[in-house]
């Protein structure tokens, strides 16, 4: 069989036949002790669900800031839900420009909301601007979206959520809040799932089995995306948790953070300074190269897809935000989900050829 690394995740048949391992069971029971608990069916859902439970205080004036590095994804929920927002500065080496920061802040200002770049959490650095932040009564929204681990030391929002389906094929998130939410879910058919599911069996059969071409599941995969954002809030399915359940999240972490530091030795001069934090399981393996799109041609056709995090909305003004529009063109996320050694020695070669030429 052919060696694929990344791309659309899915599992085999006999995944819902493994043991539970109490995953999402043992979330519930940690956080819920010092956080209000819900789960959604992505993050783009929660914030959703953040942005209706901040708007009740809000009026046509208020704003929220975001970072200028960001997915466009991201801006959907505050322009779906009508909400005013502007950006702050993210230097090259993905921190958060704390002094930018802080200048935008002002009567208009009821929440800021910070990325975990990758997994990383900037905690230790933002001590100061989050006093700030609290003593003006305004909301801190952490997304961590690209943590597979969520730990408590690393955590410091209002708000808090993530996305299962970074790391998982199954979908969900799960929703911090420090207050209680009472959130709207819609009782409508979730027309997302139907697509998904055949996208990820027709993946299956195609790599497992070699049968098919790409162009049958992807098209799947596009129908399925393209009814993920709606303006209601859909709940997470109780299949879903249960199957989330099954995975060990430990050991899954323990593995990216060994891959994550041979793929170090080899490429630390290439990665932003946010990646030699400790502590945290990488979404990927982040590069940043003046080649990139060459690079990323290259190690697809050798089936290795390493995506692009992120291609920025227009709304980024370049002269204004000049290192997040820059970083948008160098930066490459390497994949490290399913890795095992023979692919890692794979991926090594080949990025190696890549940068090489």
């Amino acid at each position: 069989m052919s060696i694929v690394i990344g791309g659309v995740q899915y599992f085999t048949p006999f995944f819902g036949l493994k043991k539970s391992r109490g995953y999402i069971k043992g979330l519930t029971t940690e956080f819920s002790k010092d956080y209000n608990v819900n789960f959604t069916f992505g993050g783009y859902f929660s914030l959703l669900a953040i942005i209706d439970n901040m708007a009740k205080g809000f009026t046509e004036n208020s704003v929220v800031l975001l970072p200028s590095y960001l997915c466009p994804s991201i801006l959907k929920p505050f322009q779906i839900r009508n909400i005013k927002y502007k950006f702050y500065k993210v230097d090259a080496e993905l921190f958060v420009d704390v002094e930018h920061l802080a200048s935008l802040l002002d009567e208009q200002v009821k929440a800021v909301l910070f990325i975990d770049y990758f997994g990383a959490s900037q905690i230790e650095r933002l001590g100061d601007i989050l006093k700030e932040l609290k003593s003006r009564t305004i909301s801190v929204i952490q997304d961590v979206v690209q943590c597979l681990e969520i730990k408590k030391e690393f955590l410091f929002g209002d708000y808090i959520f993530n996305s299962f389906r970074k790391f998982f094929p199954f979908e969900g998130s799960i929703l911090l809040s420090k207050t209680k939410m009472d959130i709207a879910f819609s009782k409508k058919k979730n027309l997302y799932l139907g697509p998904k599911r055949m996208g990820q069996f027709l993946r299956y059969l195609h790599i497992e089995h070699h049968l098919l071409s790409s162009s049958h599941f992807l098209k799947h995969i596009k129908k399925s995306e393209d009814c993920y954002h709606t303006a209601e809030i859909l709940p997470m399915p109780a299949r879903n948790k249960r199957m989330l359940d099954k995975y060990d999240v430990k050991e899954m972490a323990t593995k990216r953070i060994g891959f994550a530091a041979r793929l170090n030795k080899l490429l630390a001069t290439k990665t932003p300074a946010l990646f030699q934090l400790r502590g945290f399981a990488p979404l990927g393996f982040e590069i940043k190269i003046q080649n990139r799109d060459q690079v990323r041609r290259y190690l697809f056709d050798q089936n290795i897809f390493a995506p692009v995090h992120w291609t920025l909305s227009d709304e980024i003004d370049a002269r204004d935000f000049a290192e997040s529009v820059k970083l948008s063109k160098e930066i490459l996320t390497i994949p490290l989900g399913n890795m095992d050694e023979a692919k890692l020695e794979y991926m090594i070669k080949h990025i190696q050829l890549s940068l090489a030429s």
